[in-house]
This record gives C-alpha cells, structure tokens and sequence, in this order.
C-alpha cells in the first residue's frame, strides 16, 4: 500500500540522534478513522504494570481499522529505520513480547512521572487525541528543569525513541514525562508501537 500526499517527516531532535520528531507517518485516510473512533465504547483493560494508572489499553480485535494500521506499520517500518539511520527489526502485530502497537486512553487525571524506559529497546508513540499541552516532554537529566523537548499532541505527529548501547557500553538515559494533568471533561489517545534497531 503506497502513501500518497506529504511525505513522511522525521527528524532529530538533537545531535544525540536517538529522539526524533515524526509527522505524517500514516495515510489521510486512515487518521480520519482513528480519529472518528468511538473511544470511549471500546473493550479495555488496564496497561499491565501500569494498572493503578488512570490509563485504558484499548482491545486492538475491537478497532475495525487495525488490520491496516498493522498493513501500514509492515510497510513503514523499513523507511523509518533508513531515515533514522538503524537497521530495524520488522513490525509484528502481535503485542506480546515487545510487539506490535498498544492503543492507550488516557482519562481524565491522567499524568505520568518522570523516568526511563531502562533497557527498552525503542518506540514510536503518536499521538491522536488531546490538548496540545498534554504532550510528552523529554529532559536532559532527571530534573524538571533540563527540558530537552516539547512534545505536543497534534493527530499523526509523536516521536521515536532510540534506546540503543553506546560503543562506549552504556546507554544514555532519556527522562521523559507527561506532568499537565488530563482536564476533568477529557481524554488523550495514542499509540504505542515498540521499535527494536538492529
């Protein structure tokens, strides 16, 4: 399935050259259909590892889209390793293990502290649904006050996270948060999708 319209954008975010800004990853046609989903009918769980969150993980069999969502993540997953410059595995829709895409809602109250993903070895998180102020931020250190960058929350947009080893053997940390609360009468999508370079 070839992309038609703006070509895909990623580009990074600093000379570290392990988080990148990425927009208009998927097809016109399908953001239309995630965007006019009826979120909050959907079958969900809590994230495991994550279930005193006030986070949803969608059911990806209840998303009438997700075969193509999967189509197209097979098909972009050579091209986002090119332009980052990494060799990566190829996309598999199973969420297990590392896998595939976890679909998360967060509700209203809904923050995320300051951390890593330790050993992790990537990902792609986009954003669908939110204030444009509910975005990730990513740090220098552990403090509040090194902002590295500013994500905002804009439909087709998000980032790519590197955790790779570096020759030296070690990995740097990239700090990251989500601290502006989800307003009480709203609610912020994205998706998840694990990315491992080669």
């Amino acid at each position: 399935m070839a992309r038609a319209g703006i070509p895909m954008q990623i580009t990074p975010i600093d000379q570290d050259n392990n988080l990148f800004f990425v927009a208009d990853v998927f097809p016109q046609s399908l953001v239309d259909q995630i965007i006019s989903t009826d979120w909050l009918t959907l079958p969900w769980q809590r994230q495991e590892g994550q279930e005193s969150w006030p986070r949803r993980r969608i059911d990806n069999a209840a998303l009438p889209w997700n075969s193509e969502w999967d189509d197209c993540c097979r098909e972009l997953w050579l091209a986002i390793g090119n332009a980052i410059g990494f060799e990566v595995l190829g996309y598999q829709s199973s969420s297990m293990y590392g896998y595939g895409t976890a679909w998360w809602l967060d509700e209203p109250g809904f923050t995320c502290a300051m951390h890593t993903d330790g050993e992790m070895p990537g990902a792609v998180q986009m954003t669908w649904i939110g204030n444009a102020n509910l975005g990730t931020s990513f740090y220098q250190y552990k403090n509040s006050n090194s902002l590295r960058h500013q994500f905002v929350v804009s439909p087709n947009t998000g980032y790519i996270m590197i955790n790779r080893l570096q020759p030296e053997g070690y990995r740097k940390l990239q700090w990251h948060a989500m601290l502006n609360p989800v307003p009480a009468d709203q609610y912020r999508i994205s998706s998840y999708s694990w990315i491992t370079t080669i």
